[in-house]
């Protein structure tokens, strides 16, 4: 079962009119595929702690998508803003930068004293929770 983590480097322009706000964050998935183990490939004490794989193209990764996006921005500067680690026991750790402009239902009612509660929230194309 993937296992999310997010960082969030920066919140902005938070829009009252179109129930919008952006994020900058570093998003962050762990799961297990077991076809990718190695540990059983390096003679003792020269295993390493884990490969690095520059190729996202390479290997399987969830299809994790934002239910409430309305905008994302993969970040490209001089390459893709991506690291994927692979473990012994094929753990996997994928990680990226991603600039999103997501929905939220904002309650104005108390307007400018209000307080919103803003969700970002995480689904599968393809698999179902259980699947998962």
């Amino acid at each position: 079962m993937p296992v999310y983590y997010f960082s969030i480097v920066n919140m902005s322009n938070i829009d009252f009119v179109r129930m919008e706000y952006t994020l900058q964050l570093t998003f962050r998935q762990y799961w297990k595929d077991s076809r990718l183990a190695y540990g059983n490939l390096f003679a003792e004490g020269i295993m390493p702690n884990f490969l690095i794989v520059t190729q996202p193209d390479l290997i399987w990764i969830p299809d994790t998508f934002f239910l409430n996006e309305k905008q994302a921005h993969r970040h490209n500067i001089d390459k893709l803003n991506v690291m994927i680690r692979i473990y012994a026991d094929g753990s996997i750790l994928f990680s990226e930068r991603i600039s999103l402009t997501l929905s939220c239902a904002m309650h104005l009612q108390k307007y400018p004293m209000d307080e919103q509660t803003c969700a970002l929230q995480l689904a599968s194309y393809a698999y179902t929770t259980d699947d998962i």
